[in-house]
Order: structure tokens, then C-alpha cells, then sequence
């Protein structure tokens, strides 16, 4: 008995990107969180203001909050990242560039403290 062996092509997953993600109605909070994540420029032009995000589950929140997070890595900054799956988070670290916060509506009293100690 002959063996053949079939090449499928899978890939690799990849994350949540700005690009990637269907903005549909919410096209002006997609432009606003692109020029957060300085999209294709500098970090001196990146738009410094806090922003929240909120809306219906399975809307988006996270994948955008993701895909800031990773638009920003890939410029070689560096990121705090919680959410409420998070039991241990790291220190502040002065180097980051942004703080994200995910699903804070469901941070435990003890997750609260460290979000605010945060920003």
C-alpha cells in the first residue's frame, strides 16, 4: 500500500486587525481608534485622548481593542493590556505607551483598583 499525503493550506491564525475589522455603522469609532494607533505614522501623531468604547456584546469591543493593542506593538511600542479574565496584572510600567482596558464592567472590586491605579 502506497502512502499520499495531502498539503493543506491552513495558515496560521492571526489576531484582530483594524483592517479586518467591519465597521459597518460605527465607521467614525474605527477612524478615531486608527489615529489612535497612529495607523501608518508616527507616535508623535497618534491621538492621545482616553476613549471608551461601549456597545452591544458581539460588537466588536474587544477585536478593536485588540487590534489597537497589536497596530501598536507592530510600531515597537509597548502596551498594558487587562481584562476581566485577568487575575494577575503587572505593575505600571512607565514605558507604555497606552493602557488598555477590556470588559471593565466586569472587573472585580480588586481589578478596579489596579484599572485605576493604572491611568
Amino acid at each position: 500500500m502506497t502512502m499520499k499525503q495531502l498539503a493543506l493550506d491552513i495558515g496560521l491564525a492571526t489576531g484582530p486587525t483594524l483592517e479586518r475589522f467591519f465597521a459597518g455603522p460605527n465607521e467614525a469609532a474605527l477612524q478615531h481608534l486608527r489615529l489612535a494607533a497612529g495607523a501608518g505614522s508616527s507616535e508623535s501623531t497618534r491621538s492621545p485622548v482616553p476613549t471608551y468604547l461601549w456597545g452591544e456584546p458581539g460588537s466588536g469591543k474587544t477585536h478593536l481593542l485588540q487590534a489597537v493593542r497589536q497596530a501598536l506593538r507592530e510600531q515597537g511600542a509597548s502596551v498594558g493590556w487587562r481584562d476581566a479574565k485577568s487575575k494577575y496584572a503587572p505593575a505600571f510600567d512607565e514605558r507604555w505607551s497606552a493602557v488598555i482596558l477590556d470588559d471593565v464592567h466586569l472587573y472585580s472590586t480588586s481589578q478596579q483598583n489596579v484599572a485605576f491605579n493604572w491611568v
